[in-house]
């Protein structure tokens, strides 16, 4: 490190010609970390892929945007937007509707995060959520005392043991009796205000233009920082992909910016990487209005009709007679636009919709399980064959509901991996200082990342009690927390990982669900992620390998890092084709199903030759060779085929 001031940001060139990729994970308002570890990035290099998930999906919005906007000074306005959210400004954004309003400040009391500073615990975190209780739900309080507190008074004027005898019962009734009233109320607001308010307390968007909702002012500062004129906005992705205030498809290898985030659909128990997958589903307008501002419904609304997938044409013509059925349905239905007409705030609040705290999206698709769907689509088709009128009702939909895309990968790495990388992945993580560990004033110590082959980043430690309800609790905590988080730590030390991956470090009172942080703990955090994308440039940029004597980068041994653990897991996927190949014994010109043509068998057989000898090269191969092959580096990866999200 040349130095370790991080007051400002470097200005970034009008367009660099290194390139990279940018990864960053989910933590509510620990995302202020972002805006400056990106500027710190796009001062060296040019943003062509950025991704991420829930708050990192918020700073991948934002990011793109910026690269965007670089030649407009896109990079120093989002370097100025954790400026803009401290003196409570960041606490304000989240404007929970008047039927959840009670329970924002409860959530917030329970998690010790309901005012600045370090969260409270032990007596007075408790003696703070009756309060809180009393203060959401004063009427049931009332109701619930009143027994009580009657009991008491009548205790008070009887004379000797039998009065305190009814002092104490009415203590004892008069918390009962809160117990019973406000948990009814508790329960009410959970089973019924919270599912009719889209399963949320806050559903986004804000009171009036004076006092915007975190939906709508995020969608301001995205169309702010990319630079566009009023009349090209809200920020589409099809401007990412021109780089212009034309929005067109474009293959994604030749995408000038590709932002990728994750969400997480519930109904079917999946992710999905937005927004390559979007086109099956249908939305409902009047719902969203509730959920996204003025010009982003007016974009959606004035978008062109989605192009019917490649087929023939009666797929065609029944991809648009599913939308005709979709507008008559109730709720009238619209099917979501091609990807490079969707608004980037509608993919970015599909992946930030943290759950019970924020509204999750509902979607709508066609249910093609339903024998009433199955009949009705037959129908529609003996119609187009007949030349007939097809029917205009008769599809089922189902609705869907979207959530954060932390549930299922809170730290997507992989976003952008290639069998070998041609540019960097940057992957910005964040955890807590260990205990008794405090941040030093050495923001460098307050990262952590791999300075070498044989260092990588530690995974995370859950403290789980042994004894009390503290116990269960944590048990359970941990266990939730490993179903979400396994894969994404899992990549923490493996080679080709380990190295582009920065954590970094907050505190119990920054970032996660401290919205009342002030603009000093802000500012700080911010700075913070401006180190972070220092460390990382500079890992990449300067000679540090071998140890001793460098002249290499940690550019050039990450790629051969990347290289030798593809070339170590070979043998193995190699020995496994080609045991499948020895029991495949089809004829590619009978295939049972999925045929190909003469021009795709003759390639079909051309790569089938390829890899038989490339298995039979291992097979034949001196132990010594293989084993010095595949010995390191370690841990040691496979190859397998996993599904695209």
């Amino acid at each position: 490190m040349t130095s370790t001031d991080t007051s400002a940001a470097r200005t970034a060139p009008t367009m660099p010609t290194a390139e990279c990729d940018v990864v960053m994970k989910g933590g509510i308002t620990s995302g202020v970390v972002y805006p400056r570890a990106l500027s710190e990035i796009g001062a060296t290099y040019r943003l062509r892929g950025i991704g991420g998930a829930s708050a990192g999906a918020i700073g991948a919005a934002v990011g793109a945007a910026a690269e965007v906007g670089r030649e407009s000074g896109g990079f120093a306005r989002m370097d100025a937007l954790p400026g803009q959210l401290g003196d409570g400004r960041l606490a304000a954004l989240f404007q929970p509707q008047a039927s959840t309003r009670p329970l924002l400040r409860l959530m917030l009391t329970a998690t010790g995060n309901d005012r600045p500073g370090a969260p409270r615990t032990g007596a007075s975190k408790y003696v703070a959520l009756i309060a809180a209780l009393f203060a959401a739900f004063p009427g049931a309080s009332l109701v619930g005392l009143a027994p009580g507190i009657a009991l008491m008074i009548y205790g008070a004027v009887t004379w000797g043991l039998p009065g305190v005898l009814l002092i104490v019962a009415g203590i004892l009734l008069a918390a009962g009796g809160w117990v019973v009233a406000v948990g009814i109320r508790l329960m009410t607001k959970l089973t019924v205000d919270v599912p009719a308010n889209l399963f949320g307390i806050c559903r986004g968007l804000g009171a009036d233009s004076l006092n915007p909702g975190f939906t709508d002012w995020l969608s301001t500062q995205i169309d702010d920082v990319a630079g566009l004129p009023q009349d090209a906005r809200p920020l589409r992705f099809g401007h990412l992909w021109t780089r212009s205030v034309e929005v067109a498809s474009v293959d994604p290898a030749d995408r000038d910016v590709d932002l990728r985030m994750i969400s997480t659909c519930l109904s079917q128990g999946r992710p999905y990487e937005l927004p390559w997958q979007a086109r099956m589903f249908f939305y409902d307008p009047e719902t969203w209005k509730t959920l996204f501002p003025e010009d982003v419904m007016k974009a959606l609304l004035r978008a062109p009709s989605p192009v019917p997938p490649p087929g023939e044409e009666q797929d065609a013509a029944e991809w648009r007679w599913e939308e005709q059925v979709a507008a008559e349905h109730t709720p009238a239905l619209r099917r979501l636009p091609d990807p490079e007409h969707l608004p980037v705030i509608v993919a970015t609040r599909m992946s930030l919709s943290f759950p019970l705290l924020i509204s999750a999206i509902p979607l709508w698709t066609i249910n093609r399980r339903s024998r009433q769907t199955q009949q009705t689509t037959r129908a529609f088709r003996e119609a187009f064959n007949n030349g007939t009128e097809p029917p205009t009702t008769g599809l089922v939909f189902s609705k869907l509901w979207f959530t954060d895309g932390g549930l299922c990968s809170n730290f997507p790495v992989h976003l952008f991996d290639a069998a070998l990388a041609s540019r960097p992945t940057f992957a910005i993580n964040l955890g807590r200082f260990s205990a008794g560990r405090t941040p030093s004033q050495d923001e460098t110590e307050n990262v952590e990342y791999a300075r070498s082959n044989r260092s990588g980043l530690l995974p995370p430690q859950i403290a789980i009690p042994e004894r009390g309800f503290g116990a269960v609790g944590g048990f359970a905590s941990a266990a939730i927390n490993t179903a979400r988080n396994w894969q994404d730590s899992s990549q923490l030390d493996l080679p080709g990982f380990r190295d582009r991956i920065v954590r970094v470090l907050q505190t119990k009172q920054e970032g996660g669900l401290n919205l009342h942080m002030d603009r000093e703990t802000i500012n700080r955090l911010a700075d913070r992620g401006r180190t972070a994308g220092q460390v990382m440039v500079e890992q990449f940029t300067e000679p540090r390998y071998p140890t001793g004597a460098p002249t290499a980068t940690g550019w050039d041994n990450h790629r051969w890092v990347r290289y030798r653990s593809l070339l170590s897991c070979l043998p193995a996927w190699l020995n496994s084709y080609s045991r499948g190949r020895r029991a495949l014994d089809i004829d590619l010109a009978s295939a049972p199903s999925y045929a190909l043509t003469l021009q795709g068998r003759q390639l079909a057989a051309d790569l089938t030759e390829a890899l038989d000898k490339a298995a039979d090269l291992v097979d034949a191969a001196d132990t010594d060779a293989l084993t010095d092959l595949t010995k390191t580096p370690r841990p040691q990866g496979i190859i397998r085929r996993i599904p695209q999200i």
